[in-house]
């Protein structure tokens, strides 16, 4: 493996972390859990998009306990309930607005970098994208919510792979035509 690639890996695991830590605080704000079901609750609110191994769970719920996010709760010799402290709600209530933040700036690079502004940004998709961050859509509170955001993705992903074909086409158009124009001689 690559240094590039092992960077990007150790960046894709903080990044997991961060997501799985945010989720264990979304889930224990509803209701006090344990560790199993917290993580069945993650898998089905992430569409599968995110399964935490056992030990990750683990290791990620004693962070959160030893830094007073949650506390817990032996309810027998072999049960432990989580349940997210005052301090876990207002860092969860604080994580939240960053991600809004750090998700309107990526798009905002995305659509800026790529041209995509204009043809991914219609009314509907940004009357959808504005209210509520990432993880609360993930974690909506009714069947209907995750129907509703399961129809956006698909929309706003076929339209993306429709701009993404587009730019593609120009790109070869482009290769292409700078092939016909290059000497043989400079050709790879």
């Amino acid at each position: 493996m690559s240094m590039v690639e092992e960077i990007a890996e150790k960046f894709e695991k903080a990044m997991k972390k961060g997501f799985v830590s945010t989720f264990i605080l979304l889930v224990l704000e509803r209701e006090p859990m344990h560790g199993r079901q917290i993580k069945s609750a993650i898998e089905e609110r992430s569409f599968g998009v995110w399964t935490p191994t056992d030990s990750t769970m683990y290791t990620i719920l004693k962070n959160l306990r030893e830094k007073g996010l949650i506390h817990q709760q032996n309810v027998d010799e072999k049960v432990i309930v989580y349940e997210i402290t005052d301090d876990g709600k207002n860092t969860l209530e604080l994580m939240m607005k960053k991600e809004q933040e750090i998700r309107k700036s990526i798009r905002s690079i995305i659509t800026t970098t790529f041209g995509f502004k204009d043809e991914l940004m219609d009314t509907d998709t940004k009357n959808f994208l504005n209210p509520g961050s990432f993880f609360s859509k993930m974690f909506g509170k009714s069947e209907n919510e995750t129907l509703q955001v399961l129809n956006f993705q698909r929309v706003f992903m076929k339209k993306r792979v429709e701009v993404l074909n587009k730019m593609i086409q120009k790109i070869e158009s482009k290769i292409s035509k700078l092939e016909k124009e290059t000497p043989n001689e400079n050709k790879l």
